[in-house]
């Protein structure tokens, strides 16, 4: 009787404890891209299915996430977003713009750049893709949730959306920092070195 009773106690724990093993390696900003990616992927391929043929036919242009309550409002975490999300396509076969590329390779002390967000020093103001993925961002006092759609250039039809939340952490607090109003954002997860 005492063997059952260990036995079911071990399954019992391993039951409640993976759920928040795994838990605890998600949340991060490349996760919550891919998760989207993951998502809009199928969308994407059947509603383009037969009319842009396979994921390397498709170009698509990716801006910046903005505030819900802000369009005019973003912030550094919105943009690392953008990037893992670029990211993401690119390895999942789908040809992205670079909508921020200047016309010529700027050199200073700090090192050479050829990306701008100057508009008179793009080489193009012009998105030729077949679509652009937008999106939101909601922060509340413990996380931030994305939303994000990739909508048709020639039409405004949402071809795909997708979701995901990202923990407010202490690495993260920064890369919201330059959001507008008195809210305070505290982490929602801690670390402490020994």
């Amino acid at each position: 009787m005492n063997t059952r009773w260990t036995l079911a106690l071990v399954i019992l724990l391993t039951a409640l404890l993976l759920p928040l093993a795994a838990a605890a390696g998600r949340g991060s900003v490349p996760e919550a891209a891919e998760s989207i990616i993951a998502q809009m992927d199928p969308q994407m391929l059947t509603r383009l299915a037969g009319v842009e043929g396979t994921r390397g036919d498709v170009s698509i242009a990716v801006t910046v996430p903005v505030n819900l309550t802000d369009f005019e409002a973003s912030s550094p975490l919105a943009r690392q977003m953008a990037e893992e999300i670029a990211s993401a396509l690119v390895n999942t076969g789908y040809r992205v713009q670079e909508i921020r590329k200047g016309r010529e390779v700027v050199f200073r002390p700090d090192g050479e750049m050829l990306l701008t967000r100057k508009v008179d020093q793009l080489a193009s103001t012009t998105v030729n893709s077949v679509a652009v993925l937008v999106g939101t961002y909601t922060v509340t006092s413990r996380s931030v949730r994305f939303n994000m759609r990739l909508i048709r250039t020639d039409s405004n039809e949402i071809l795909s959306m997708g979701t995901a939340t990202v923990p407010v952490t202490e690495e993260l607090q920064p890369l919201l920092a330059d959001l507008k109003g008195p809210r305070k954002v505290t982490p929602s997860v801690g670390t402490r070195l020994p």
